[in-house]
């Protein structure tokens, strides 16, 4: 504790250990290990992907730190081109990470779990959440836009009081 003491108090804001909590070395007071969620669509490339580079953006407009991925259940790329060109212009862009088929395991290593189309029923995906009434975004994104934001300020408001 000494060494940290000595680094200064502008580079000591937070310690993350692989515990479940964080230690303030300013306050001394533990704040809950950042959120994990996961994004889960047809073909992780639009829904789920777009999903997770906005909660990224939002939460780090907050500065709420977390851990958001996406999966598809059957990974392709599906982007229009008017969807990459709305996307390039919000700055947004959903091939940040590349695309993944979705597994069980990827549900069991997360806190939330949001899926944008009907899974199989399986008991890691229990503490998953629907979000399957999102509309198209590659046909008409600036609606899934509006309504996907309002539900990802949501998540972050009840993230933000765990």
């Amino acid at each position: 504790m000494d060494a940290i003491m000595r680094i200064p108090l502008s580079r000591r804001l937070f310690l993350v250990g692989a515990g479940a909590f964080a230690v303030s070395c300013a306050t001394g007071r533990s704040h809950a290990a950042p959120a994990r969620l996961l994004f889960v669509c047809q073909f992780g490339s639009v829904k789920s992907a777009v999903a997770r580079e906005w909660l990224r953006r939002r939460a780090a407009e907050r500065h709420m730190p977390l851990t958001v991925e996406s999966r598809g259940l059957t990974p392709e790329a599906h982007v229009s081109p008017a969807l990459a060109a709305a996307l390039k212009a919000d700055g947004i862009n959903s091939a940040a990470d590349p695309l993944r088929q979705f597994a069980i395991r990827d549900a069991a290593a997360v806190d939330i779990v949001i899926l944008f189309d009907k899974a199989p029923a399986v008991a890691a995906l229990g503490k998953s959440r629907d979000w399957s009434d999102l509309g198209s975004m590659n046909a008409d994104y600036p609606a899934a836009r509006a309504d996907l934001l309002q539900r990802i300020d949501r998540l972050l408001d009840e993230i933000g009081k765990r």
